[in-house]
């Protein structure tokens, strides 16, 4: 085999798919001034999926149904028996196309030129178990190109060196040598009666990176992970005990001299010894991610799906807690070890029994009197088995209070401004605002009419967003009828996510709580509303205040629209509800272990709660759990990640991400120094075009993840459709929010969703079921599974490979890209104070762009041990000395921590909890587009002194975090 071909193999285990290294190291290197230099081309960042050595399974009976039926993971042709479609021999194949209902393909009509979806393999005419062999070419030192020699030179000139260095002991080096090499032939010989699970080239110690065989239907070695692990620990002690032996007799250790102790540490540092000892059988990375692909069931998916969506379980209910035992028994059916439910005790409240207590009603005057119905009452209860939740708000305060009726648009502090202009009165009044809009955020619309004096807020659901405006309304359209009540939660989770009660601690019974008067909680009662129910409200403003502009008016037919004044119609809003200070939720988790870092952790998580049968975010409980039982029988066939991968389903993160939130505020030391990224799945597939937030570090990860998949609605891959997007920053309100922002990891979100916004979605209601999903939000059943592919194969990517694939020369640059966009917010502040004629404040940015580049800069030469690893293994035939090891196993540590050293522990300023002063949520989520909470925050109460200190404390946070990678 040619030189050239071995090279291109080897960059296959170290690089991305064929075609995206220039992208991505154009990404990487792309400019972030006029001035930067351009980085040489060993800056380029080399990342692969490569595979390790793995343990073997567990002893017990094999399940023959699963090794016939699900094939084998491949290499070499990417042929496989299993019932997955990917199949192809020779040069790379067409990424996997989702797999379909009742099938692995997918027969439906597509566009012209549409090629139907198989695995890409970029490894495709290698033979799969050839080794790399050594090169014919002299080495610089006059080599013959002989692994085994120029280990053997190697280490004979270190102690030539020393016999140099300290010529007393001349003499007794060749005696060393001779010593080291007799028990090494010895045992050498009684190792090799072990076969094929020893390296054929350097014997027993060798450890063969680029020969990776095919995940076999059986185990040449049939012992469990234990006893593997056990033998190995024996032999390494026999070993040390007989090379100490040959040294020097016990009589003499005290007598030994710092050369002799330093000449054993050689025989470890050299490539005599490698670290990636065999743990079981290795395997080609793009065989396992297409075992992951072609085994993946969508018909499971959509199965678990109807259970999962067929009764109501709200956080911490009866059906909660029937949920989390159904959870927790599919992840034991998977084969994982350490299957575990950890409780908490959380706050939570809940609607009085029946409903009773809450109210909406106009009382006066007496000719328009009328009571609001509050509830879906349209809905099919036949497919539904029990009652639905009453509709309310989580986290919403308990009280009775009347008032006047105030329209007041989205609920964003600009409407609440036009309405201070317009001198309509606000205090005790009865707000009336509507979802979605420029303050997205339930809570936010909350707290802005608190701030203004209101007594209550009601939110109703505008057919303008996600009614009949848009579409035929459910049944026979995906939009939401008239009756449609949109549960939320007002908690305030961009101040303090979780708990309430005990910010910034777990909830459990060590842990003091704070006073609910304390705590960071809407102060004001609030109810949702159908647009039925409010089509009434609006009316009755008719003929007080002013009449609105066009951009504040919805979707309601047959009203007119004021905003409201002191002489509106009163309206009660009561809202009486059962409040539990320790109310109990359940978190399930399973674990992977890994083999070569298991302190390190891959956490894949989704929730689990609803408002209702919440059948859209279920279909992400329904896709881990299929991805799981992938896992599991990778795992069962000898697979093991190098990271030990965490599983979680969440509780409680509809009322506030607490169930998260309260296991990252448990585990936070150990996941700042051990955590390495979370990727989550919530609301999974409510439209077709992929979606993903998250730490910029992840963009090169995920384009690898992407470039395995075909766009089932295109005639191009995933990557190609996602075009030149990037990743914006973490999501902030999702379960990733607590890992960001408290734990410093890196976390992604990904799923699927509708193109522009759309809110076709019934989220939060009773609409939110299965038949709504598998009628409308995926009616051919083929994002579902698609998404589940491409979730366990950015898991693989993750949690196997060599490199930590975090890049942030990446990060880097999206620095630097959000700070401009910060100083265009700020110069549009300044000048508006100039108008009001105020003293220009001035901003100097120059020391944080120099530091951002810096970080460039730093990160790229961080990389570079990339292509000094790549380069090793070319030279050494694919063998990883012990010295390369241990620096890249440091590499990966410090790729891991980087995003724990840009926490701020002083917190953003009026937000305790917070740490992480570039992701944080800004206040508003009208401000959702900037980063930089805290200098955000500073601009924004006009204290520009405070927003220089909050820039130069930030630039300070990015400089230290780079020093730690620098290298």
């Amino acid at each position: 085999m040619s030189e050239e071909k071995e090279a291109f193999r080897l960059r296959e285990r170290l690089a991305l798919p064929p075609g995206y290294e220039e992208a991505i190291a154009s990404s990487s290197r792309s400019d972030i001034s006029d001035n930067d230099d351009e980085p040489n081309e060993n800056q380029r960042l080399l990342f692969s999926s490569d595979s390790h050595n793995n343990s073997t399974r567990n002893g017990g009976d094999d399940d023959d149904d699963d090794d016939n039926n699900n094939g084998n993971i491949n290499v070499g042709s990417g042929s496989g028996s299993g019932s997955g479609s990917g199949s192809g021999s020779g040069g790379s194949a067409n990424p996997p196309q989702a797999a379909t209902s009742g099938s692995r393909s997918n027969n439906a009509t597509r566009p012209d030129g549409y090629r139907a979806p198989t695995v890409r393999s970029v490894r495709s005419s290698f033979d799969s178990n050839s080794s790399f062999l050594p090169s014919s070419s002299s080495s610089d030192s006059g080599e013959d190109g002989d692994g085994r020699r120029r280990s053997t030179e190697s280490l004979r000139r270190i102690l030539e060196v020393m016999d140099i260095e300290e010529p007393e002991y001349d003499g007794r080096s060749s005696r060393i040598r001779e010593r080291i090499s007799k028990p090494f032939s010895i045992l050498g010989g009684a190792i090799s009666s072990f076969g094929s699970r020893v390296g054929s080239r350097f014997g027993w110690f060798t450890s063969r990176i680029p020969s990776m065989p095919r995940l076999p239907n059986f185990l040449r070695f049939p012992a469990d992970e234990d006893g593997i692990i056990n033998l190995q620990r024996f032999i390494g002690v026999i070993i040390v005990v007989i090379i100490v032996r040959e040294f020097f007799p016990i009589h003499q250790w005290r007598e030994c001299t710092d050369e002799q102790w330093v000449q054993v540490y050689a025989i470890f540092a050299t490539d005599v010894f490698t670290m990636r000892m065999n743990q079981g059988h290795q395997y080609d990375p793009d065989s396992v991610k297409r075992y992951l692909i072609d085994n993946v069931d969508p018909e499971n998916i959509k199965h678990m799906l109807k259970y999962l969506s067929s009764f109501d379980h709200l956080a911490g209910t009866e059906g909660d807690y029937q949920m989390a035992q159904y959870v927790a028994g599919k992840f034991k059916e998977t084969g994982m070890r350490d299957v575990r439910t950890e409780e908490y005790e959380v706050y939570l409240n809940y609607p009085n029994k029946d409903g009773k207590g809450r109210r909406i009603a106009i009382v006066d005057p007496p000719e328009l009197r009328w009571t609001a119905t509050l509830e879906e009452q349209h809905f099919d209860t036949s497919k539904h088995p029990g009652k639905i939740t009453p509709a309310f708000h989580g986290y919403s305060k308990s009280g009775n209070v009347t008032g006047h009726l105030v329209y007041a648009n989205y609920g964003s502090k600009q409407d609440f401004e036009y309405l201070k202009s317009k001198k309509v009165q606000l205090k005790g009044s009865i707000v009336l605002v509507r979802y979605f809009g420029t303050e997205s955020d339930a809570a936010i619309k909350v707290k802005m009419a608190e701030d203004a004096g209101a007594a209550g807020c009601i939110i109703y659901s505008d057919p303008k967003e996600n009614g009949m405006v848009k579409g035929k309304v459910w049944p026979e359209g995906r939009w939401a009828p008239d009756d449609f009540v949109q549960r939320a939660s007002v908690g305030l989770t961009r101040y303090q996510p979780g708990d309430p009660l005990s910010p910034g601690v777990a909830s459990d019974f060590k842990n003091k709580r704070i006073k609910k008067e304390d705590a960071v909680m809407s102060k004001i009662p609030s109810l949702p509303l159908a647009w039925r129910d409010a089509q009434k409200l609006i009316g009755a403003l008719k003929g007080h205040g002013s009449k609105v502009n066009d951009d504040w008016k919805g979707g309601i037919p047959d009203v007119e629209w004021w905003t409201g004044d002191k002489n509106s119609p009163k309206v009660n809003l009561m809202n009486l509800q059962v409040e539990h200070d320790k109310q109990k939720i359940w978190n399930i988790l399973a674990t992977i272990e890994g083999f070569e870092q298991p302190r390190k952790a891959i956490i894949i998580g989704s929730k689990r709660d609803s408002w209702a049968y919440g059948a859209t975010s279920m279909t992400g409980t329904a896709i881990m759990l299929e991805m799981m039982r992938v896992f599991g029988q990778m795992y069962d066939i000898g697979w093991r990640p190098a990271r030990t991968i965490h599983f979680a389903s969440w509780d409680g993160s509809q009322y506030g991400l607490v169930g998260s939130t309260e296991w990252v505020e448990q585990y936070a030391n150990e996941l700042r120094m051990d955590g390495v990224v979370y990727i989550n799945v919530g609301t999974a597939v409510t439209g077709t075009q992929f979606k993903a937030r998250g730490s910029p570090a992840l963009q090169l990860a995920l384009n690898t993840a992407l470039g395995w998949f075909m766009d089932p609605s295109t005639n191009s891959t995933m990557l190609e459709s996602r075009g030149e997007r990037t990743l914006a920053g973490p999501a902030i309100n999702t379960d990733s929010l607590a890992f960001t922002n408290f734990a410093g990891m890196a976390a992604i979100d990904i799923g699927f969703e509708a193109e522009d916004g759309d809110q076709a979605i019934p989220l939060h209601s009773a609409y939110d079921s299965y038949e709504w999903m598998t009628k409308f939000g995926d009616p051919k059943w083929e994002f579902v599974p698609l998404l589940a592919q491409v979730w366990g194969v950015l898991t693989i990517v993750m949690s196997d490979n060599l490199v930590i694939p975090l890049n942030y020369a990446d990060y880097a640059v999206s620095l630097n890209r959000h700070l401009d966009d910060l100083k265009r917010w700020v110069d549009e502040k300044r000048e508006k104070r100039r108008r009001h004629g105020h003293e220009d404040a001035t901003i100097d940015w120059k020391p944080m762009k120099d530091t951002i580049r810096k970080l460039r800069e730093d990160s790229l030469h961080f990389n570079d041990f990339i292509s000094q690893l790549e380069n090793t293994l070319l030279q050494l035939d694919g063998t990883e000395p012990a010295a390369m090891t241990v620096e890249r196993l440091e590499h990966n540590n410090k790729v891991a921590m980087f995003e724990t050293h840009m926490l701020d522990m002083s917190a953003v300023p009026g937000r305790p909890w917070f740490k992480n002063t570039i992701f944080a949520p800004q206040v508003r989520s009208e401000l959702d587009h900037l980063w930089f909470p805290a200098i955000v925050d500073a601009v924004e109460a006009d204290d520009w002194e405070k927003a220089r200190f909050q820039l130069e404390r930030l630039r300070q946070i990015i400089d230290n975090a780079s020093n730690w990678i620098k290298r």
